[in-house]
């Protein structure tokens, strides 16, 4: 199967994966840990162009959020969280979409773990609406991103990973991260490849 087949504008959703101050601002969770998290900025502009082109033809645009809800924090994620540096207040407006905005007909999708797949609704719906192949993008590439692509991958997704569209909390993180899922969970493209795909395939 060639990209053009897998991203076929029918059969395909783009996920947007934790867009949320708390992991682009100072006093995030990114801040928090020591990581710089003025470099995941670099993916904004890139993903709002896939974004634009993406509502009104794909099925599907599903932007996930991470809650904080205490209820949902049981005692070996607060151990972790805790011993690595990821508690705290969080970011201003910590939960807020950053630099970018969903729009009507899109999905907000609240979660509680890495993967979006974990407690939610997303394989339902994905199934609801004749979705095959999930387009992964957002942060960190490493955590929600990763885990997301490989539940996909075990649901029978195929997966497509745009390496400019996802960030790491570093780069070396980054680039072990999409060695590893397209070796072993989906496709790493660019998201010019992406958007050629699309062209061919007729969405203009």
């Amino acid at each position: 199967m060639d990209l053009v087949q897998k991203v076929n504008p029918a059969t395909t959703a783009l996920l947007v994966i934790d867009i949320q101050n708390d992991f682009f601002l100072p006093g995030g969770v990114i801040d928090r840990m020591g990581h710089d998290f003025q470099a995941l900025d670099a993916i904004i502009a890139p993903l709002q162009v896939v974004v634009d082109r993406a509502r009104g033809v794909l099925p599907l645009v599903v932007w996930t959020k991470q809650t904080r809800y205490p209820h949902l924090r049981g005692p070996v994620v607060l151990e972790h969280y805790g011993r690595v540096g990821m508690l705290g207040e969080g970011a201003p407006d910590a939960l807020q979409f950053y630099r970018m905005t969903p729009a009507p007909g899109d999905v907000v999708l609240e979660k509680h773990k890495y993967s979006a797949f974990v407690g939610t609704a997303l394989d339902a719906m994905l199934r609801s609406n004749s979705i095959t192949t999930v387009v992964v993008t957002g942060v960190a590439a490493n955590v929600c991103v990763e885990s997301t692509a490989r539940h996909a991958f075990m649901l029978d997704y195929h997966v497509v990973v745009p390496s400019d569209l996802v960030a790491g909390v570093s780069e070396e993180l980054k680039a072990s991260t999409l060695l590893n899922i397209d070796t072993f969970f989906g496709q790493v493209v660019t998201s010019t490849e992406l958007l050629a795909a699309w062209d061919a395939a007729g969405l203009r």
